[in-house]
C-alpha cells in the first residue's frame, strides 16, 4: 500500500517487507541537492524503524537521467574541501552502508558523478540495457576522497575505475553487469522493475538477521584496507593543491556556462599568498 511521503521529491511505497524509494524531481534531473539527500536519509531511516527487509531505490519511470549527480550549486567555492565527512552526500552513502536490510538500485537512463557513487554503495544493481554509469569530478576538477574512491576499488577491477575517473567517460550497463557490478540487465523499465521487485521479495523471505549480519561482515571486509597517518596526510595535501586550485573555479564555473573547461594545472601557493 503507499505511504504518503513527507515531501514530493522522494515517493515511498511500502508492500510487506519491500519499501521502495522513487526519485521525483525531473525538473532537476534528480540533482542530489542536500535537501533531497537528507530526504533519502531520513527514508532510509523510516524504512529500517518500519522493518523493512529490503529497499529498492529508483527514479520515476521513462526517466533519460536517473540522476544528474551531486547539486554543484552547493558545492563550496571559499578553498574549503568540498568533499568532507560532513557533506549530505557522504550522509546518504554511509546511510545506504550501514542500513540493516539490503539495498537494490534500479536503474534506468544515466547516472552521474555523486549519483554513480550511490548506485555502486547500494548492495545489488538491477537496470535497463541502456543505462549508462559516468563518475565525473575530473571534468570539475574536483578532487574525490578516498572513502568514495573506496567504493569503487571495492566493487571494480582496479583499472576499470581508473578508467572511468581519469576519462570521465560513461559506460554502459552491458559493461557493468559482465564486470559483476549489475546483477541484473533488463531490455526495458518492465522488466527492471520485476526483477529489481524479484529479487528484493527473495531477500525479504529470508532471514533478516543473518542478512544484516553478513551486510556488516562484508562492508568491514571491504574497508579493511588501512591507511596510516603519513599517507592520509599525503593524499589529503594532493587534495588540497586540487580544491584550492584555478582549475576547481574553471571546473564550476564551465558547468555553470556550458563550455569546456581548459585546465591549467598549476598548484596553487601556500595559504594566504
Amino acid at each position: 500500500m503507499p505511504y504518503a511521503p513527507a515531501v514530493a521529491e522522494v515517493r515511498i511505497e511500502r508492500s510487506a517487507d519491500v519499501w521502495t524509494l522513487t526519485l521525483s524531481n525531473p525538473q532537476r534531473r534528480n540533482a542530489l541537492d542536500s535537501a533531497l539527500l537528507d530526504r533519502l536519509i531520513g527514508s532510509l531511516e523510516a524504512a529500517t524503524a518500519g522493518g523493512a527487509r529490503a529497499v529498492i531505490l529508483r527514479a520515476e519511470p521513462g526517466a533519460a537521467i536517473w540522476s544528474a549527480g551531486h547539486d554543484i550549486t552547493e558545492l563550496p567555492e571559499d578553498g574549503s574541501d568540498p568533499l568532507t565527512w560532513a557533506n549530505p552526500l557522504e550522509g546518504l552513502l554511509r546511510a545506504v552502508r550501514r542500513a540493516p536490510m539490503p539495498v537494490i538500485a534500479a536503474v534506468e537512463g544515466s547516472v552521474w558523478g555523486g549519483a554513480c557513487n550511490l548506485v555502486i554503495a547500494c548492495d545489488l544493481v538491477v537496470a535497463t540495457r541502456t543505462a549508462t554509469f559516468a563518475i565525473t569530478p575530473a571534468k570539475l576538477g574536483i578532487p574525490y576522497n578516498s572513502a568514495g574512491l573506496g567504493h569503487f576499488v571495492g566493487s571494480l577491477p582496479v583499472n576499470i575505475a581508473k578508467e572511468m575517473f581519469f576519462t570521465a567517460e560513461p559506460i554502459d550497463a552491458d559493461i557493468m553487469a559482465r564486470l559483476g557490478v549489475v546483477n541484473r540487465l533488463a531490455d526495458d523499465e518492465p522488466e527492471m522493475t520485476a526483477l529489481a521487485r524479484e529479487l528484493a521479495e527473495r531477500i525479504a523471505a529470508l532471514a533478516p538477521l543473518a542478512i544484516r549480519a553478513m551486510k556488516a561482515e562484508m562492508n568491514a571486509l571491504i574497508d579493511a584496507r588501512s591507511l596510516t597517518s603519513d599517507l592520509f596526510e599525503h593524499l589529503t595535501s594532493l587534495r588540497r593543491d586540487a580544491w584550492r586550485s584555478a582549475d576547481y573555479a574553471e571546473g564550476l564555473a564551465a558547468f555553470r556556462e556550458r563550455r569546456p573547461a581548459r585546465f591549467t594545472g598549476q598548484v596553487p601557493g601556500p595559504a594566504g599568498d
